[in-house]
């Protein structure tokens, strides 16, 4: 009813309703990205296709070049195309199994593309080729997936290893407290919570969209946990 009052308004200032309907889905979006963090940038989005079309050039002409592959693989796993990743990120690792980049995009396709066993065991050896990998990245990742399949406690270990790793990590504490709580551990879960709120607050303000759902959703959980 509300979007319907609002179209109408539009409608009857601008006197066309393909326009209203342009200015709504706009301000809808603006409002969802505000919200989310994500923005529609064409500069990032152009230079990312260049990218793309270039490695796949390169593999055109030179198959074998794992180097192509492995840069194809990030980026198509950096735009969520996990699917699409996983070959390119297979045939990297046949000659670079000892890069922490290369064995974490390799486990995070597995981890999305349902072989969760196998993603775990590369994620898990990219930080120990290099523990400071991406500075907590990839333990929120583990973090996620322990706490969407269920297992909390292994959920608040990952979470716990990613904000000791980037205190700043506001999805890492969310996940902290979500875990504890589910755990039954409420003063653990408001203690990470109160940490998720307060590293949002200390962040440079180009980096609070990002955190901005997370910092909501744990001052909501910490509302409920203090009423």
């Amino acid at each position: 009813m509300r979007y319907f009052f609002l179209f109408y308004l539009l409608n009857y200032l601008l006197h066309n309703p393909l326009l209203a309907l342009i200015v709504l889905g706009t301000v809808f979006y603006l409002g969802e990205a505000r919200y989310s963090g994500r923005y529609f940038n064409p500069t990032t989005f152009f230079s990312a296709r260049s990218q793309l079309s270039e490695l796949a050039s390169k593999l055109s002409v030179n198959p074998h070049d794992v180097a192509a592959h492995n840069d194809l693989g990030r980026l198509l796993a950096g735009q969520g195309k996990f699917k699409e990743a996983l070959p390119h990120m297979e045939a990297a690792i046949a000659r670079m199994d000892e890069s922490a980049e290369t064995n974490y995009f390799l486990g995070l396709c597995l981890l999305h593309c349902g072989q969760s066993e196998s993603g775990i065991e590369y994620i898990e050896k990219a930080l120990e080729l290099s523990p400071s990998f991406l500075y907590g990245e990839p333990r929120r990742v583990l973090a996620r997936h322990y706490f969407d399949s269920g297992n909390y406690r292994e959920a608040a270990e990952q979470a716990r290893l990613c904000v000791k790793k980037n205190t700043s990590a506001v999805e890492g504490w969310y996940l902290l407290g979500a875990s504890e709580q589910e755990l039954g551990n409420k003063k653990k879960a408001r203690q990470a919570y109160a940490s998720a709120v307060e590293a949002y607050n200390n962040l440079p303000h180009y980096l609070k969209l990002a955190g901005r759902s997370w910092n909501r959703r744990a001052r909501k959980a910490l509302r409920s946990l203090q009423g």
